[in-house]
């Protein structure tokens, strides 16, 4: 059996009285769609935990916001429902994605946790201008994906990357300035602020999935 695990990281969600780990369906079926077995990982996971090495690579997902202290700051009252346990998972995918090489895919929150738990920083509120809209982003030449000049994607944030490691390098600029895609200078990273799970019929969802499938395909030969 050759078929590739993506480990998917899980978030909270109260039913009723009751705390629940879950996993919005559209990752699970875009990674499906990929020929891979999404595996959501527990929430708490350790560096050392064994599912980590059964992963070919991993998935990051969407979610609320990343607690202001993991960037080094204080919280300016914008903060929407962070979570301590969950940003400690992201981190621990991150860091054990960097150290082990395997391809990672960060997806809105994850986009940010991508940055932020490699040693970047967030602005914690832009207001409402990309909650639930469409713009363009303009693209910057790069050694992974083959956009077009200008690209359309969707938005569901209110958070945006601010300071950039130096591992990370910006690809996508939305008209404002905010950086909405980031690619790792040598490792199979990448991550957007924008939702290519709901884009899977776009050019630009497909372009990004099948490059995180061939990603996937090289680094586990």
């Amino acid at each position: 059996m050759n078929e590739k695990i993506i480990g998917v990281t899980p978030r909270f969600y109260v039913e009723g009285t009751t705390l629940k780990q879950a996993c919005n369906d559209n990752y699970l079926r875009a990674m499906q769609n990929l020929g891979f077995t999404p595996l959501i990982l527990p929430m708490g996971i350790k560096r050392d935990d064994i599912l980590l090495e059964l992963c070919d690579g991993f998935l990051i997902t969407g979610g609320t916001d990343i607690l202001p202290k993991f960037f080094g700051q204080e919280n300016n009252g914008s903060d929407d429902d962070g979570n301590e346990e969950m940003d400690l998972t992201d981190q621990v995918v991150v860091d054990y994605a960097v150290k082990s090489e395997k391809p990672l895919l960060g997806i809105c929150r994850g986009h940010q946790s991508v940055n932020v738990f490699m040693g970047g920083t967030l602005i914690q509120d832009i207001g409402n201008s990309h909650r639930n809209t469409r713009h363009d982003v303009k693209i910057v030449k790069n050694r992974l994906l083959d956009f077009p000049e200008v690209i359309n994607v969707n938005s569901y944030h209110h958070q945006v990357v601010d300071k950039i490691p130096k591992e990370l390098i910006p690809i996508a600029w939305s008209e404002e300035g905010y950086c909405e895609a980031l690619i790792h200078t040598s490792l199979p990273i990448m991550s957007f602020q924008w939702h290519p799970e709901r884009m899977l019929d776009e050019d630009t969802g497909k372009l990004i999935f099948a490059t995180f499938k061939k990603l996937v395909e090289e680094n586990s030969i």
